[in-house]
């Protein structure tokens, strides 16, 4: 699976971060209907390793890993090659790519290879809950800030997840998203009109990613409150989780910006008097590690299953899919009416949790195009 930015007119969700370039998740891009609308109308310590122990997490050995998932996950993309995928890739990122996979292969398409250069490593350091591992042993998750070749002047960074599998198991990717990490150059320009800029693309301005905390070694410090800090995932799922037009863009839990009220806002607009849509969400996918920041706050990252429901309101309405769109293709059938429709989704997001409590402010997260796991439908008759 490849993570990169996305510019392509009449896709929805194609996002703009103005000041900036664009970015977003892809896995070979394609066309999904109406733009804007739903497809329906600093290095770690080395240290010795006592014998028969696992070996120590140090930069060297995460390099090699990342290094590692980068070559053969350009070639497996290159080719195709689901197999070879499987072997650097596990949980929810396997699923993604499996489901882009599906949704290639029935439009005919072929994946993107893509490299990524330019790594920081996120090595745990000292601390509990995910990624610290047990007493005496290596961390057993790390992180990857990282930029796509071709793009290294972009913004944004690519954010990898690796998880090592069983006591001396293989490492593999779990999870990829990105996130802001560099500020704007100058003076920041006025605000933009909600509109988008072009047709298809979606302006958003998502805050940048604070430092994160690091200790003398270099490693990256985990949050002391990394367990509960976990359950703002949970929060955000149920935050996105109504009928619309009923979004609710305020929230005690969240910071409105761009990824909590304008994405409600831009989810509510897909209401239509004669059908009755909804979403709900949860967590999924396996504990991440939780950094400290520099300012005292924590770095979730969040993995959720998205269930997008599309039904009549009366048994006399349907659902006509956007011609090419991936729903249609997924659907199988061209051309055809629906009582309902059922969408599966994989979202990401990266939470920022303020020192003392607070807000959270969503950093970044694929909602406004998620991947689409699974689609299926009861057709109109």
């Amino acid at each position: 699976m490849s993570v990169g930015r996305v510019r392509t007119p009449g896709v929805l969700g194609a996002l703009a971060v103005l000041g900036a370039v664009l970015v977003g998740c892809t896995s070979g891009g394609g066309s999904d209907g109406a733009p804007g609308g739903p497809s329906g109308s600093a290095p770690g310590s080395t240290g010795s390793t006592p014998t028969g122990a696992e070996p120590a997490l140090t930069e060297a050995v995460a390099r090699q890993v990342f290094e590692k998932y980068v070559r053969e996950n350009a070639a497996a993309d290159a080719k195709g090659d689901l197999a070879a995928t499987a072997r650097i890739e596990g949980g929810r990122l396997l699923e993604e790519s499996r489901a882009e996979a599906r949704l290639r292969a029935a439009k005919g398409e072929k994946d993107e290879a893509v490299r990524y250069v330019k790594p920081v490593f996120l090595i745990p350091g000292a601390g509990t809950g995910a990624g610290a591992g047990t007493a005496g042993s290596a961390p057993q998750s790390f992180a990857v800030l990282s930029k796509r070749q071709g793009q290294e002047s972009d913004r944004s960074s690519v954010l990898h997840y690796f998880v090592r599998e069983g006591d001396g198991g293989g490492w593999r990717a779990v999870v990829a998203t990105w996130v802001v990490t560099e500020p704007a150059a100058g003076t920041p320009s006025p605000p933009e009109p909600e509109a988008s800029p072009e047709k298809g693309v979606i302006a958003l301005r998502p805050e940048v990613l604070p430092s994160p905390a690091r200790d003398a070694s270099g490693r990256t410090e985990l949050s002391p409150t990394g367990v509960a800090d976990g359950a703002v995932c949970g929060k955000y799922g149920e935050f996105l989780s109504f009928t619309v037009p009923g979004g609710k863009p305020d929230s005690p839990y969240f910071v409105k910006g761009e990824f909590t009220g304008k994405l409600v806002g831009f989810l509510n607009g897909w209401h239509e008097k004669q059908l009755v849509r909804d979403f709900t969400y949860r967590p999924v996918g396996q504990a991440l590690p939780v950094f400290r920041l520099k300012n005292g706050g924590s770095l979730v990252t969040c993995t959720l299953e998205g269930t997008f429901h599309d039904r009549g309101r009366t048994p006399a309405d349907w659902i006509s899919t956007n011609a090419g769109s991936d729903t249609e293709v997924l659907l199988g059938r061209a051309g055809r009416k629906w009582s309902t429709i059922e969408e599966v989704w994989s979202v990401t997001a990266v939470v920022e949790l303020p020192k003392g409590g607070g807000p959270a402010t969503v950093l970044s997260s694929n909602a406004y195009k998620p991947t689409k796991m699974s689609v299926k439908g009861v057709e109109w008759k």
